[in-house]
C-alpha cells in the first residue's frame, strides 16, 4: 500500500513535497519523487514495500519517458495479468512489481486494463503522448482517490488532507456534502465535504484532457445479473466455498508476513480457515469491547484455540476512549462516520506491530445478506405497494413507550430504524433504514423544507440505472454502490492506512458478487442472516461456535460518548442541537449515531 500525490501546472513544489510529507504513514517505507520543472509535472510518492521491495519503487516511467505511473495498491491476479503480456511479447524488469504490470498493462491494453484487473487500487496514469490523466478506482473503491481541477493545475492525491498544504486552493466548505454526510454517515463520491474537490468513485475511470481540462468519465464495470436456474441449492454453496478459497489464496500473495483479523465470528473465522490451508503459520489478531453486549473477545479466543493460532489482542475500554478517541477522529481526512472506525483503528495499531498485510472479513454483511432488511424485503415491498407507508409514519411514535436500550444493536433501536425507513419514498428506504436520524428529525434540524431529491442526486441516478433490475437485487446492489465503497472499504483504509496497515477484504471479488446476484428469486433465502456462508461453515466446522448472535463491530457509544453543547457546524442550529442533546440524556429519544457524526464532522467545519 502507498499514498501518492500528483500535480501539474502553477503548483509551487515545496507544497507538493509538504503534501507528500503529511501522508507518510500510508507509505513509510520509501519516499520518491518525479519532478519535471520544465513540463511542470510533480509526483510524490510514499510506499509500503509488500511486493517485489527492490523493483517495485514509484513513481514508475514508460521507457520514453511519456508515461508515468503513481498507484496506490494491490493487484491479486498480477502474475496471471503478467503471463498474458508476456504472451503478447512484452518484457518485464522486476520479476514480482504490480507497478510494472500496470505500467505495461497501460501500453498494451489501454484502459481495459482496469476491467481485468483483480485487486485494490487507485491509479493515476499520466500519458504525455495522449496529453491526458487517466485516474481508476477499484470494483469494490477499496483505496481512494481525490482530484481538482481549474484552468491552470490539477491536483490528485490519496488523501484529502492534502489539498490543505497548497496553500492557494482555498479550501470552502460543502454545505451540501454536509447534509449528505449527516443523512448516510459518510458523503459518497464525488461529492467530498470540500468544494471543487472530487472523489472517483468506485469501478470509475476520470480522464483529463491536459490541454483543455475538459473531464470526461465512464464506469468500467458494472455487476452482471444472470440468474441461473440450473444449479440446486448446494451447487450455490460448493461454487461460493471455491470462489472464496480462490479470493483468500491470492490475497495471501506478498513478500512480508501476513496475518488476519479475528473476532471469532463467522466472517473471519471462514476467512482464517481458508487461509490456514495456505499457511500454516499465520497469526490473528482481535480487539475486546470493555462492555458486555458489544465485547466479543471470548469468541476469538476460543476460534483461534480450535483453529491453533496464535491471538494477539488489545482492549478498548472506557478511559482509553476518553483519552484517545478526539485524537483519533482528528486524524481522519474527510468523514467517515462509521462507529466501527474506532475499535478498528486500535486493532489496527496493534496488528501493525506484528505485520504489513491483514486479511479481513469486510463486505459480507453486505455480499452475503447480513443486514436486517434483507430478511424482510419481500415484507417491505408489500408495504410499499399496498401504500401502507402513510400509516407507519402515523403510528412510529408507539415505539417512544419502549424503553431505550444502551445494548448494541437493541430491540428499541431496530423497531426505530425500521419505521424511519418505511416511512419514506421507496428509493430512499436503504438510505433512511441505516440513517442517523429519520427525515422530520433532519428537516427540524436545520429548520428548512429539504429537497431530498437534489441531496441525495446520487440516489436518482442509482434508481436511472437500474431501473429494470428486480426490487430485491436493486436492493442488494444498494449496498455495493454506497455502502461498501464509502463506509466499509473508507474505514478500512482509513484504520489501516493511518496506522501504515494494508487491509485484504477476500469477500470483495467480483465473481464473489456476481455469483451471488446469480442466485434466483426462489432461492433467495439463502441471501438472509448470510445463510449461504454459514451452510460452507456447517461442512468445515462446529457450529456451536456461532450460535451467539454476532453484535457488530462498534463501541457503546449510548455510554462512553460525551456529547458537546455546541454542534460547531451552524451556530443557527445549536439550540436544537441542543435539545437533542438533552433528549438523548434523558433518554426521551435515541440519537446515539447522530452524535457519533456529530463529533467527527466538527474537525472539518
Amino acid at each position: 500500500m502507498c499514498g501518492f500525490v500528483v500535480s501539474l501546472g502553477d503548483v509551487d513544489e515545496s507544497h507538493l513535497k509538504k503534501a507528500t510529507e503529511i501522508i507518510k504513514y500510508r507509505g513509510p517505507d520509501e519516499t520518491n519523487y518525479h519532478i519535471d520543472k520544465n513540463k511542470k509535472i510533480f509526483v510524490g510518492h510514499n510506499r509500503l514495500s509488500i511486493m517485489d521491495p527492490e523493483y517495485g519503487r514509484q513513481p514508475l516511467l514508460s521507457d520514453d519517458k511519456e508515461i508515468i505511473v503513481a498507484y496506490n495498491g494491490e493487484i491479486y491476479n498480477q502474475f496471471d495479468l503478467r503471463k498474458k503480456l508476456i504472451e503478447q511479447n512484452v518484457n518485464f524488469k522486476s520479476l514480482s512489481s504490480d507497478t510494472e504490470v500496470v505500467l505495461k498493462g497501460y501500453i498494451t491494453w489501454g484502459e481495459d486494463l482496469f476491467k481485468k484487473i483483480d485487486g485494490q487500487f487507485a491509479i493515476v496514469i499520466i500519458d504525455l503522448k495522449k496529453n491526458k490523466i487517466i485516474i481508476s478506482r477499484d470494483k469494490f473503491g477499496e483505496k481512494p482517490v481525490f482530484y481538482f481541477v481549474d484552468e491552470k493545475k490539477i491536483i490528485i492525491g490519496s488523501e484529502l488532507k492534502i489539498y490543505k498544504e497548497f496553500k492557494n486552493l482555498n479550501l470552502q466548505i460543502n454545505k451540501t456534502g454536509v447534509k449528505k454526510y449527516f443523512i448516510y454517515s459518510f458523503i459518497p463520491a464525488p461529492t467530498t465535504i470540500y468544494k471543487k474537490i472530487y472523489k472517483v468513485k468506485h469501478s470509475e475511470c476520470v480522464k483529463i484532457d491536459l490541454l483543455s481540462k475538459k473531464i470526461t468519465k465512464n464506469i468500467y464495470y458494472r455487476p452482471r445479473i444472470e440468474k441461473n436456474f440450473k444449479y440446486k441449492e448446494n451447487d450455490f454453496v460448493e461454487e461460493l466455498d471455491s470462489l472464496i478459497m480462490e479470493s483468500v489464496k491470492s490475497r495471501l500473495l506478498s513478500d512480508s508476513k501476513i496475518g488476519v483479523f479475528l473476532s471469532g465470528g463467522l466472517d473471519s473465522s471462514l476467512i482464517s480457515l481458508y487461509a490456514l490451508n495456505h499457511n500454516k503459520n499465520l497469526e490473528s489478531y482481535s480487539i475486546s469491547v470493555d462492555e458486555k453486549s458489544f465485547n466479543e473477545i471470548d469468541q476469538a479466543k476460543k476460534m483461534s484455540n480450535s483453529l491453533n493460532m496464535k491471538l494477539y489482542q488489545t482492549k478498548l475500554d472506557e478511559n482509553k476512549f476518553q483519552y484517545e478517541f478526539d485524537k483519533v477522529i482528528k486524524l481522519l481526512d474527510e468523514p467517515v462516520g462509521a462507529p466501527t472506525f474506532v475499535p478498528m483503528y486500535f486493532l489496527s495499531q496493534l496488528t501493525s506491530t506484528h505485520v504489513k498485510s491483514v486479511l479481513s472479513g469486510d463486505g459480507a454483511d453486505e455480499i452475503f445478506g447480513g443486514y436486517e432488511n434483507f430478511n424482510y424485503i419481500s415484507i417491505f415491498r408489500y408495504i410499499n405497494l399496498l401504500k401502507l407507508n402513510r400509516l407507519i409514519s402515523k403510528t412510529k411514535n408507539i415505539f417512544n413507550f419502549i424503553p431505550i436500550s444502551k445494548n448494541n444493536l437493541s430491540l428499541d433501536f431496530k423497531l426505530r430504524r425500521f419505521c424511519q425507513g418505511m416511512e419514506v419514498n421507496e428509493k430512499f428506504q436503504n438510505t433512511f433504514f441505516l440513517s442517523t436520524l429519520s427525515m422530520q428529525d433532519y428537516e427540524e434540524l436545520f429548520d428548512e423544507k429539504l429537497k431530498f431529491e437534489e441531496i441525495l442526486n446520487e440516489i436518482e441516478e442509482f434508481e436511472n440505472n437500474n431501473s429494470n433490475v428486480d426490487y430485491k437485487d436493486k436492493s442488494y446492489l444498494y449496498f455495493v454502490n454506497f455502502y461498501i465503497p464509502d463506509l466499509i472499504s473508507a474505514r478500512a483504509d482509513k484504520a489501516g492506512m493511518l496506522n501504515s496497515l494494508e487491509i485484504r477484504s477476500p469477500f470483495l471479488n467480483s465473481k464473489i458478487l456476481e455469483m451471488m446476484l446469480s442466485i434466483p428469486s426462489n432461492k433467495s433465502y439463502l441471501i438472509k442472516n448470510k445463510t449461504i456462508l454459514k451452510k460452507i461453515m456447517l461442512k468445515k466446522f462446529n457450529f456451536n461456535f456461532f450460535n451467539k448472535k454476532k453484535g457488530g463491530f462498534t463501541y457503546p457509544i449510548q455510554k462512553w460518548l460525551k456529547v458537546s453543547n455546541s454542534n460547531s457546524i451552524d451556530p443557527m442550529i445549536d439550540s436544537k442541537f441542543l435539545k437533542m442533546k438533552n433528549d438523548h440524556l434523558n433518554n426521551k429519544k435515541e440519537f446515539r449515531n447522530f452524535f457519533h457524526c456529530s463529533e467527527i464532522i466538527k474537525n472539518f467545519v
